[in-house]
């Protein structure tokens, strides 16, 4: 069972990597400002150092997860760890094969509710905990919307006036900060759980073991980011609209600002929904056509994550209950 949940845990990780940490290169491959090879390398390196990082200055999304459900026991605690796992890669890997990026955090959020219920009942679930959840969702998608909205407006004159080197510049510092805040959120929630299955077995966490945790997610996190998601990173950066490099960097400030404030105040988000947000509220402002199709699949694939992946790990854990 312990190496079983290592095991998923790894996949996951690496699913992640490759389904959602590509949000953060899209706009630099999408403006073609740098090859896809190249720019997932270099976000490999910065989600690395982005794990490690906000692990050692903010430990709140973190916390957020391991605190989501109730385990009370050993073995039943990790069914319910494998269960939401599992209901969440199975979920990204069909949204990857449709090229739609989905969102890891609300998948472990509705899996870990959906097992840890099926499991121990209502009681299981920690349900003060969903409302940072709920206000990380409003902040991703509407405060991104209207910051994106707002930064356009206030800065667009003087990007404008801005040289083009200068500009890729800036845009390959912005992709930087991207990546490294993808890997300070999304690498918190994975090491959450990490910590939450170390917790079944003993009661004190060591720091060389905490520490040990923060180093194995990086690693793998930054491995996943270099090799995949390419068809993701086409879908946000050129499938939805056709952004210039100075759209594309007001696109990547407007993220970068979001999931800092996110991260600050402990609130797991989704880095697909606020890269998403950041380029309709871009284009919506600059009059760009937006591929209303891809757009409505992507919303489809956000809206579906929370009962898809509750469902899911409910049955799995009904299942593994009867083996």
């Amino acid at each position: 069972m312990n190496y079983l949940i290592v095991i998923i845990v790894t996949i996951l990780i690496f699913t992640n990597a490759i389904t959602d940490a590509p949000n953060a290169i899209a706009t630099l491959v999408g403006t073609q400002t740098m090859k896809f090879k190249n720019a997932a390398k270099l976000s490999a390196i910065c989600n690395f150092i982005g794990i490690i990082v906000m692990s050692l200055v903010n430990f709140s999304v973190a916390n957020c997860i391991s605190s989501m459900v109730n385990l009370t026991d050993e073995i039943n605690g990790n069914i319910v760890l494998i269960s939401a796992m599992l209901s969440v890669i199975i979920f990204s890997l069909i949204a990857l094969l449709y090229g739609i990026p989905t969102s890891e955090t609300h998948g472990l959020v509705a899996g870990l509710t959906g097992a840890s219920m099926a499991m121990y009942g209502v009681a299981g679930v920690d349900f003060a905990q969903w409302k940072n959840v709920i206000i990380g969702l409003v902040l991703s998608v509407f405060g991104t919307f209207i910051l994106s909205s707002t930064v356009i407006k206030i800065l667009s004159n003087t990007i404008k006036k801005t040289k083009d080197s200068t500009i890729k510049n800036f845009q390959i510092i912005s992709t930087i900060g991207m990546s490294f805040m993808h890997g300070a959120q999304d690498g918190q929630k994975f090491i959450g759980i990490l910590i939450l299955y170390i917790s079944l077995a003993k009661s004190n966490i060591t720091k060389i073991e905490c520490f040990g945790v923060i180093i194995f997610t990086a690693i793998i996190m930054g491995i996943g980011v270099s090799i995949g998601g390419k068809k993701i990173v086409e879908n946000i950066g050129s499938n939805i609209t056709k952004l210039t490099i100075q759209e594309g960097v007001l696109s990547d400030i407007t993220s970068v600002s979001i999931l800092i404030i996110s991260s600050i105040f402990g609130l797991p988000v989704s880095t697909s929904h606020i890269k998403t947000m950041s380029i309709i509220g871009i284009s919506a402002n600059t009059k760009n056509n937006i591929n209303m199709k891809s757009f409505i699949d992507i919303c489809k694939a956000w809206i579906l994550t929370f009962p898809i992946c509750c469902i899911i790990a409910f049955i799995l854990v009904k299942a593994f209950n009867k083996i």
